[in-house]
Protein backbone atom coordinates (compact mmCIF):
# COMPACT_ATOMS: atom_id res chain seq x y z
CA UNK A 1 0.00 0.00 0.00
CA UNK A 2 1.09 3.51 -1.07
CA UNK A 3 1.48 5.53 1.85
CA UNK A 4 1.47 9.32 2.55
CA UNK A 5 5.38 9.18 3.38
CA UNK A 6 5.94 7.36 0.50
CA UNK A 7 3.74 8.66 -2.48
CA UNK A 8 1.68 12.13 -1.01
CA UNK A 9 4.21 13.48 2.01
CA UNK A 10 1.61 15.62 3.74
CA UNK A 11 2.43 18.59 6.43
CA UNK A 12 0.37 20.09 8.93
CA UNK A 13 -0.05 23.48 8.05
CA UNK A 14 -3.34 25.19 10.09
CA UNK A 15 -5.61 24.03 13.12
CA UNK A 16 -9.36 25.49 12.68
CA UNK A 17 -10.57 26.52 16.51
CA UNK A 18 -13.43 27.07 18.16
CA UNK A 19 -13.95 29.24 20.88
CA UNK A 20 -16.23 30.59 23.81
CA UNK A 21 -13.91 33.54 24.12
CA UNK A 22 -12.39 34.23 20.56
CA UNK A 23 -11.10 37.38 21.02
CA UNK A 24 -8.84 36.47 24.24
CA UNK A 25 -7.82 33.59 22.37
CA UNK A 26 -6.91 35.81 19.50
CA UNK A 27 -4.93 38.15 21.73
CA UNK A 28 -3.48 35.04 23.19
CA UNK A 29 -2.12 33.90 20.01
CA UNK A 30 -1.41 37.11 18.73
CA UNK A 31 0.73 38.65 21.64
CA UNK A 32 2.38 35.35 22.88
CA UNK A 33 2.83 33.22 19.19
CA UNK A 34 3.53 36.39 17.30
CA UNK A 35 0.83 36.12 15.03
CA UNK A 36 -0.48 38.24 13.12
CA UNK A 37 -4.12 38.87 12.84
CA UNK A 38 -6.84 39.03 9.96
CA UNK A 39 -10.59 39.49 10.60
CA UNK A 40 -12.78 37.56 8.23
CA UNK A 41 -16.44 38.48 6.81
CA UNK A 42 -17.83 35.33 8.46
CA UNK A 43 -16.63 36.92 11.95
CA UNK A 44 -13.92 34.38 12.56
CA UNK A 45 -10.04 35.27 12.49
CA UNK A 46 -7.23 34.28 10.56
CA UNK A 47 -3.57 33.90 12.57
CA UNK A 48 -0.19 33.93 10.96
CA UNK A 49 2.84 33.71 12.31
CA UNK A 50 6.65 32.48 11.22
CA UNK A 51 5.76 28.80 10.18
CA UNK A 52 2.25 28.56 11.87
CA UNK A 53 -1.04 29.38 10.71
CA UNK A 54 -4.45 29.25 12.49
CA UNK A 55 -8.16 29.99 11.93
CA UNK A 56 -10.34 30.63 15.11
CA UNK A 57 -14.30 31.12 15.06
CA UNK A 58 -16.86 32.10 17.90
CA UNK A 59 -18.74 29.18 18.77
CA UNK A 60 -20.54 28.32 22.01
CA UNK A 61 -17.98 25.81 22.98
CA UNK A 62 -14.00 25.76 22.55
CA UNK A 63 -11.84 23.22 20.80
CA UNK A 64 -10.88 21.97 17.66
CA UNK A 65 -13.09 22.08 14.56
CA UNK A 66 -10.43 20.44 11.85
CA UNK A 67 -7.14 20.21 11.63
CA UNK A 68 -5.26 20.36 7.80
CA UNK A 69 -2.27 19.37 5.63
CA UNK A 70 -0.35 20.73 3.44
CA UNK A 71 -0.02 18.54 0.00
CA UNK A 72 2.50 21.08 -1.75
CA UNK A 73 1.62 19.62 -4.79
CA UNK A 74 -1.63 19.87 -7.33
CA UNK A 75 -0.50 16.16 -8.48
CA UNK A 76 -0.08 14.83 -4.98
CA UNK A 77 -3.31 16.36 -3.95
CA UNK A 78 -5.08 14.49 -6.74
CA UNK A 79 -3.44 11.32 -6.01
CA UNK A 80 -4.34 11.20 -2.53
CA UNK A 81 -8.11 12.01 -3.45
CA UNK A 82 -8.10 9.36 -5.72
CA UNK A 83 -6.60 6.74 -3.08
CA UNK A 84 -9.11 7.41 -0.62
CA UNK A 85 -11.80 7.38 -2.74
CA UNK A 86 -10.49 3.84 -3.48
CA UNK A 87 -10.25 3.06 -0.17
CA UNK A 88 -14.24 3.53 0.52
CA UNK A 89 -13.57 7.29 1.85
CA UNK A 90 -15.42 9.87 0.19
CA UNK A 91 -13.61 13.37 0.36
CA UNK A 92 -15.75 16.48 -0.17
CA UNK A 93 -14.86 19.68 -1.50
CA UNK A 94 -14.24 22.37 0.73
CA UNK A 95 -13.43 26.40 0.37
CA UNK A 96 -10.57 27.63 3.13
CA UNK A 97 -9.25 31.21 3.50
CA UNK A 98 -6.09 29.08 3.71
CA UNK A 99 -6.20 26.68 1.14
CA UNK A 100 -6.22 27.14 -2.49
CA UNK A 101 -9.33 26.17 -4.51
CA UNK A 102 -9.10 21.92 -4.90
CA UNK A 103 -9.05 21.40 -1.41
CA UNK A 104 -11.27 18.76 0.18
CA UNK A 105 -11.84 17.49 3.77
CA UNK A 106 -12.38 14.00 5.28
CA UNK A 107 -14.10 12.71 8.59
CA UNK A 108 -12.70 10.15 11.20
CA UNK A 109 -15.67 7.06 12.36
CA UNK A 110 -15.60 9.80 15.23
CA UNK A 111 -16.13 12.70 12.91
CA UNK A 112 -12.98 14.19 13.32
CA UNK A 113 -12.65 16.46 10.27
CA UNK A 114 -9.46 16.53 8.07
CA UNK A 115 -8.35 18.51 5.23
CA UNK A 116 -6.11 18.38 2.46
CA UNK A 117 -5.14 20.91 0.57
CA UNK A 118 -2.19 23.32 -1.11
CA UNK A 119 -1.52 26.11 1.42
CA UNK A 120 -2.04 29.46 0.37
CA UNK A 121 1.20 31.79 -0.33
CA UNK A 122 -0.21 34.25 2.20
CA UNK A 123 -0.36 31.61 4.79
CA UNK A 124 3.02 30.06 4.34
CA UNK A 125 4.69 33.22 4.30
CA UNK A 126 7.22 33.61 7.17
CA UNK A 127 6.76 36.31 9.53
CA UNK A 128 9.09 38.37 12.67
CA UNK A 129 8.79 36.22 15.50
CA UNK A 130 10.24 33.33 17.58
CA UNK A 131 10.90 29.86 15.58
CA UNK A 132 8.02 27.35 15.78
CA UNK A 133 6.45 25.43 13.19
CA UNK A 134 3.63 23.70 13.88
CA UNK A 135 3.89 20.37 13.18
CA UNK A 136 1.88 17.55 14.94
CA UNK A 137 -1.74 16.94 16.48
CA UNK A 138 -3.05 14.91 19.31
CA UNK A 139 -6.55 13.45 20.01
CA UNK A 140 -7.57 11.32 22.91
CA UNK A 141 -10.02 8.94 22.26
CA UNK A 142 -12.32 5.46 23.34
CA UNK A 143 -11.49 3.71 20.02
CA UNK A 144 -7.90 3.86 19.95
CA UNK A 145 -7.56 0.71 17.14
CA UNK A 146 -10.54 2.01 15.11
CA UNK A 147 -8.69 5.45 14.49
CA UNK A 148 -5.58 3.79 14.30
CA UNK A 149 -6.81 1.51 11.22
CA UNK A 150 -8.48 4.16 9.54
CA UNK A 151 -5.64 6.64 9.17
CA UNK A 152 -2.93 3.86 8.71
CA UNK A 153 -5.55 1.42 5.99
CA UNK A 154 -7.51 4.72 4.94
CA UNK A 155 -5.59 7.66 4.81
CA UNK A 156 -2.03 6.26 4.19
CA UNK A 157 -0.04 7.34 7.41
CA UNK A 158 2.37 5.67 8.79
CA UNK A 159 2.93 3.96 12.65
CA UNK A 160 6.22 4.72 14.00
CA UNK A 161 5.92 4.13 17.85
CA UNK A 162 3.34 2.37 19.57
CA UNK A 163 3.07 2.27 23.44
CA UNK A 164 1.67 -0.71 24.90
CA UNK A 165 0.32 -1.77 28.29
CA UNK A 166 3.41 -4.34 29.54
CA UNK A 167 0.62 -6.19 31.56
CA UNK A 168 -2.20 -6.51 29.65
CA UNK A 169 -0.80 -6.36 25.98
CA UNK A 170 -3.38 -3.33 25.16
CA UNK A 171 -2.17 -0.70 22.85
CA UNK A 172 -2.07 2.94 24.66
CA UNK A 173 -0.66 5.60 22.25
CA UNK A 174 0.34 5.32 18.66
CA UNK A 175 2.60 8.36 16.84
CA UNK A 176 1.73 8.51 13.26
CA UNK A 177 3.89 10.33 10.31
CA UNK A 178 2.32 11.08 7.38
CA UNK A 179 5.89 12.62 6.27
CA UNK A 180 9.65 12.07 6.97
CA UNK A 181 9.02 13.54 10.32
CA UNK A 182 8.23 11.09 13.81
CA UNK A 183 4.62 12.02 14.14
CA UNK A 184 1.98 14.99 12.67
CA UNK A 185 -0.63 13.16 14.45
CA UNK A 186 -1.26 10.87 16.96
CA UNK A 187 -3.43 9.00 19.77
CA UNK A 188 -3.84 8.50 23.38
CA UNK A 189 -5.98 6.18 24.91
CA UNK A 190 -8.77 7.97 26.94
CA UNK A 191 -11.91 7.90 29.11
CA UNK A 192 -13.58 10.61 26.66
CA UNK A 193 -13.15 11.86 22.87
CA UNK A 194 -11.12 14.94 23.10
CA UNK A 195 -8.75 17.35 21.73
CA UNK A 196 -5.08 16.53 23.59
CA UNK A 197 -2.83 19.16 22.51
CA UNK A 198 -0.85 20.49 19.45
CA UNK A 199 2.64 21.31 18.69
CA UNK A 200 5.19 24.08 17.62
CA UNK A 201 8.69 22.41 16.53
CA UNK A 202 11.42 24.77 17.17
CA UNK A 203 14.69 24.80 15.71
CA UNK A 204 17.15 24.00 18.96
CA UNK A 205 17.22 24.07 22.63
CA UNK A 206 17.81 27.38 22.77
CA UNK A 207 14.16 28.04 21.25
CA UNK A 208 12.83 26.13 23.83
CA UNK A 209 14.24 28.14 26.78
CA UNK A 210 13.32 30.95 24.64
CA UNK A 211 9.50 30.08 24.41
CA UNK A 212 9.88 29.40 28.09
CA UNK A 213 10.90 33.00 29.57
CA UNK A 214 8.65 34.55 27.36
CA UNK A 215 5.45 32.66 28.85
CA UNK A 216 7.31 33.23 32.20
CA UNK A 217 6.99 37.19 31.69
CA UNK A 218 3.32 36.52 31.19
CA UNK A 219 3.07 34.35 34.22
CA UNK A 220 1.84 31.60 32.53
CA UNK A 221 3.17 28.35 34.03
CA UNK A 222 4.40 25.52 32.37
CA UNK A 223 1.70 22.25 32.17
CA UNK A 224 4.56 19.41 31.63
CA UNK A 225 7.93 19.53 31.34
CA UNK A 226 10.64 20.59 29.99
CA UNK A 227 11.44 16.68 29.58
CA UNK A 228 12.28 14.92 26.79
CA UNK A 229 9.79 12.22 25.02
CA UNK A 230 11.07 8.70 24.44
CA UNK A 231 9.35 8.10 20.99
CA UNK A 232 10.12 11.22 19.21
CA UNK A 233 13.11 11.33 21.03
CA UNK A 234 12.15 15.57 21.08
CA UNK A 235 12.98 17.94 23.67
CA UNK A 236 9.34 19.82 25.01
CA UNK A 237 7.44 21.78 27.41
CA UNK A 238 3.24 22.43 27.10
CA UNK A 239 1.36 24.97 28.26
CA UNK A 240 -2.45 26.17 28.03
CA UNK A 241 -4.03 29.03 25.76
CA UNK A 242 -6.44 31.45 26.73
CA UNK A 243 -8.79 28.38 26.28
CA UNK A 244 -7.35 26.43 28.15
CA UNK A 245 -6.39 24.14 24.76
CA UNK A 246 -2.87 22.37 25.65
CA UNK A 247 0.19 23.54 23.17
CA UNK A 248 3.58 22.28 23.45
CA UNK A 249 6.93 23.55 21.90
CA UNK A 250 9.74 20.90 20.66
CA UNK A 251 13.08 20.60 19.52
CA UNK A 252 14.90 18.03 17.60
CA UNK A 253 11.97 15.52 16.67
CA UNK A 254 13.34 12.11 15.44
CA UNK A 255 13.33 12.04 11.55
CA UNK A 256 12.15 8.38 10.10
CA UNK A 257 12.91 6.59 7.37
CA UNK A 258 10.05 5.07 5.46
CA UNK A 259 11.37 1.83 5.88
CA UNK A 260 12.07 1.89 9.41
CA UNK A 261 9.64 -0.82 11.55
CA UNK A 262 7.04 0.89 14.56
CA UNK A 263 8.63 0.97 17.68
CA UNK A 264 7.50 -0.76 21.18
CA UNK A 265 7.54 1.25 24.48
CA UNK A 266 6.01 0.08 27.83
CA UNK A 267 3.33 2.63 29.28
CA UNK A 268 5.35 4.29 32.23
CA UNK A 269 6.23 7.91 32.68
CA UNK A 270 10.49 7.23 31.63
CA UNK A 271 8.37 6.83 28.00
CA UNK A 272 6.32 9.92 27.94
CA UNK A 273 9.24 11.90 29.85
CA UNK A 274 13.16 10.16 30.16
CA UNK A 275 13.87 13.14 32.49
CA UNK A 276 11.17 12.13 34.99
CA UNK A 277 7.47 13.15 35.80
CA UNK A 278 4.81 12.36 33.07
CA UNK A 279 1.39 13.74 32.60
CA UNK A 280 0.07 10.30 31.95
CA UNK A 281 -3.17 10.06 30.24
CA UNK A 282 -5.23 6.77 31.08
Amino acid sequence: MQTLQTSTPARLCYLHLASKAAQAQVDFYRRLLDMDCQPQADGSWVLSGPQRTMLVSPADHSGLLAFAYDLGDPARLQTLRRQLSERGCSPEDIDSPLLEPGAYAIRDPQGRQTLFGLARPAAAESATGLPGRLQHVVFQTTELEAMVDFYVNTVGFTISDNVVDEQSGQLMVCFLRSDDEHHSLAFFRGSKNEWDHHCYETNEWNDIRDWADRFAKDHISIFFGPGRHGPGNNLFFMVVDADRNRLEFSAELEVTDAAREPGVWPQCEYTLNSWGRAWMRS
